[in-house]
């Protein structure tokens, strides 16, 4: 199984966006928090967005630098969190987003992200 993020595991309508966020569940390990929403349509699928807030970084270059590393972590780690919506029949739709005030290092970003997907994915198989 290949390691990659396609365009089709990323969430880009603005009004699934603005319901996960509205109806979803948090999970919060600083410096990131994932809202997250699960919907029984009959396909198993993990959709994800990423979102590094303006208030906090002004310059484009920032934010575009912690969403790679941010995409490279859950790229190599989706695995385990893939393989229980699939088991559950699920959809489950991921809003992550960096709430630190400092461009993280990449092992951060990696510990903490293994940290949510392991979390997720217990809150997805205990249902």
């Amino acid at each position: 199984m290949k390691d990659t993020l396609p365009k089709s595991d990323r969430l880009t309508s603005r009004v699934s966006i603005s319901q996960i966020y509205e109806k979803g569940k948090h999970l919060n390990e600083y410096p990131f928090k994932v809202v997250w929403c699960e919907e029984n349509n009959g396909n198993s699928e993990l959709k994800v967005v990423f979102s590094v807030p303006k208030r906090k970084f002004k310059r484009a270059v920032d934010r575009n630098r912690i969403k790679r590393r941010l995409r490279e972590a859950y790229r190599k780690h989706k695995h385990m969190c893939k393989k229980a919506v699939e088991s559950k029949n699920k959809s489950v739709s991921l809003f992550l987003i960096y709430m630190g005030k400092e461009i993280p290092k990449s092992d951060l970003v990696e510990d903490k992200i293994i940290l949510l997907l392991n979390r997720l994915t217990e809150e997805i198989t205990s249902k």
